[in-house]
């Protein structure tokens, strides 16, 4: 029998067949299901497991610290800011140590937060949704952040609060310190205000290591000498539970606060007071003066011994005082935050005359001994140039044309310099100081006036509507010779100016701050003397012709100031001179800038008094009466003026 397979008849010839088809059992749908769940199940299992590993390997530090974070807090106490002295130590700001209603914003949230800031709102009088305001407010700029909500409480809203803790989260009662004035608003443009830190400049006080809700100096002094008054804020780390009270071990570490350094201003309060109190009472007895400023310096030095602005302000306002107040002061039409002594411009008048006399002198316009003649008018270029009362002065020099106060001389002088080349006037007025800040250490606020030239002419005038008035015309020199046209000065800088006279020749860098002194009254950095001095240039014969004719104003039979001046003792003499400025507003500015003692000075004054008149009758009794505080003469001795300019 054979063994091989049959070949199925119906395959073709040589063709071998194929092996049987094997039938494949494809998964049924539950069983798909089960293994795709499986593998989900596993992948879920894998995220799980790769999160916790991250978690606890990775982010487990970050995370312990947000969790101790939420049991301790960190308080900042606020370090109280140095105080602000005189020349000799009396204190004109200090600070004191209140306690102020404060809010939690993080604490405040939800409808108890709420209800705990209207009870209060209303417990203290204010408007339902007061204290809420205030809160969002301060919010949106600084979230974590206290709040103040009331500065320096009473004693009475002090129990209200403590007595009240468990219905008031979020809301305690914090130290902090505020600045008191002894001399109430004596100094006020000098010293300045304090404030906040302002929000849009947080990134900036941040990296000065500010905290970002310390007070901080934002005006004069305060602000100027920041770096030393601030302090250093000290740190408290407290255990609290979940509604902040503290608990447990109570603080955990501690970094008492550092305060403030002393700043010892070069300011004598004595002088301070008596310029406030004469500026006061010239522009209150004028009936049209605006208001009126002056500058006590130390010629030699620069020291600046008073520095008064009228009207004044009260800095406490911008500390304790209603927004309303604060608004007042904002917006008063007086400009009460104006420091006329080193901010307000006016035409310097006759003053000027000492800067034209020395220019003349050391140009070679005037020849020393030389006499012009003196009219009370004179014609020049067409055009009638009146003296002050059109007096006739006759033949004089350049001393006795200061004594009186010659206007025609001088506008002699002023068509010379027209005639020459070169500045000579403009030159030498910026020699002296004028046509830029001083350097007053201050931060802001101090003009720079204006020496006019032709540059200035060109810029400020229209060629379309003036073009005459685009060139320098011989009466632009011949009025800036007496002081008036385009000339602007601050009184500052009439300080300065006169000063390189009284001194010999030097021209000083006024200054406010003298020392840092710490708690025991040792000098820490001394201010003052490192402020720059530069020589003037002046010859020694300019010099004295120049004093000889300031003396003479002050106590010469022609002099402008003599009634004001002449009865005083030998040793107390004056050398200075009178202005008297036109302006638009139809009443004349008073000027008066002086020293003494004539022989040796000690003591500069410059005062200008917003339409107070003639110069002898407003100004120099103001100066008289401030040289009087400091050289130690009363009031009395000082004359009441006449009407001379």
């Amino acid at each position: 029998m054979s063994t091989t397979s049959p070949i199925p008849p119906d395959l073709p010839p040589g063709e071998e067949p194929r092996p049987p088809r094997r039938r494949i059992r494809r998964p049924t749908r539950p069983v798909l299901r089960m293994a795709s769940f499986t593998v989900a199940v596993l992948l879920l299992l894998g995220v799980l497991v790769a999160r916790l590993w991250f978690l606890q390997v990775i982010g487990g530090g970050d995370y312990q610290e947000r969790a101790e974070a939420n049991r301790l807090r960190t308080i900042i106490t606020e370090a109280p800011r140095g105080a602000i002295t005189d020349r000799n130590g009396a204190p004109l700001v200090t600070s004191r140590e209140v306690l102020n209603l404060v809010a939690e914003p993080s604490q405040l949230t939800g409808p108890e937060g709420a209800g705990a800031l209207r009870r209060l709102s209303v417990a203290l009088g204010h408007p339902p949704g007061y204290f809420a305001a205030k809160v969002k407010k301060s919010g949106e700029s600084r979230p974590f952040e206290a709040v103040v909500l009331e500065e320096d409480t009473t004693p009475e809203l002090q129990a209200y609060v403590e007595e009240r803790r468990a219905q008031l989260p979020g809301i305690s009662l914090q130290a902090a310190y505020v600045r008191d004035y002894p001399e109430g608003t004596t100094a006020a443009h000098v010293l300045g205000y304090t404030g906040p830190s302002p929000a849009e400049n947080a990134e900036e006080y941040g990296g000065r290591g500010y905290l970002g809700n310390e007070t901080v100096g934002r005006a004069g002094m305060e602000a100027e000498y920041e770096e030393y008054l601030r302090g250093i804020a000290g740190r408290e780390q407290v255990e609290v539970d979940a509604r902040g009270e503290v608990v447990g071990r109570g603080i955990l570490s501690q970094t008492p606060p550092r305060p403030g350094q002393t700043l010892r201003l070069s300011i004598d309060l004595k002088v301070q007071k008596a310029l406030e109190a004469a500026l006061r009472d010239e522009v209150r007895g004028s009936g049209t003066s605006t208001g009126a400023a002056g500058v006590a310096i130390d010629p030699k030095t620069g020291a600046v011994l008073a520095l008064a602005s009228y009207p004044t302000f009260d800095p406490d306002v911008f500390q304790s005082g209603s927004p309303r107040e604060v608004r007042r002061v904002l917006t008063s039409p007086a400009r009460p935050l104006l420091d006329r002594a080193i901010g307000g411009e006016y035409p310097a008048a006759s003053t000027f005359k000492a800067i034209t006399a020395t220019a003349a002198i050391e140009s070679g316009l005037y020849t020393p001994g030389e006499i012009i003649e003196s009219p009370g008018s004179v014609v020049l270029y067409k055009t009638r140039f009146k003296g002050f009362n059109e007096t006739d002065h006759g033949k004089i020099g350049v001393s006795e044309a200061l004594e009186v106060s010659s206007d025609t001389f001088f506008y002699e002088i002023g068509d010379r310099s027209y005639r020459v080349r070169g500045w000579p006037l403009q030159d030498w007025s910026r020699k002296f100081g004028l046509g830029r800040p001083t350097g007053l250490d201050t931060v802001e606020g101090e003009s720079a006036g204006l020496v006019p030239d032709l540059a200035y002419k060109r810029r400020t005038c229209d060629r379309a509507v003036d073009p005459i008035n685009c060139s320098w015309r011989p009466g632009d020199s011949i009025n800036m010779s007496i002081g008036q046209g385009n000339v602007l000065v601050t009184p500052i800088q009439m300080a300065v100016a006169y000063a390189a006279i009284a001194n010999g020749g030097t021209v000083v860098t006024p200054t406010l701050g003298r020392a840092v002194v710490d708690a025991d009254g040792r000098v820490l950095r001394d201010l003052l003397s490192a402020r720059a001095k530069r020589p003037l240039g002046i010859s020694e014969q300019s010099l004295q012709l120049v004093r000889t004719g300031l003396r003479r104003a002050a106590n010469g039979n022609g002099g402008t100031a003599t009634p004001v001046f002449g009865a005083l003792p030998e040793q107390f003499r004056v050398e200075g001179k009178t202005g008297t400025a036109e302006n638009s507003s139809g009443v004349d500015h008073a000027w008066y800038v002086g020293y003494a003692p004539a022989d040796d000075p000690k003591i500069l004054v410059a005062v200008v008094v917003e339409r107070g008149g003639q110069g002898a009758n407003s100004a120099a009794p103001v100066v008289c009466r401030a040289i009087g505080a400091y050289v130690g003469f009363s009031a009395d001795k000082c004359g009441t003026g006449a009407k001379v300019n």
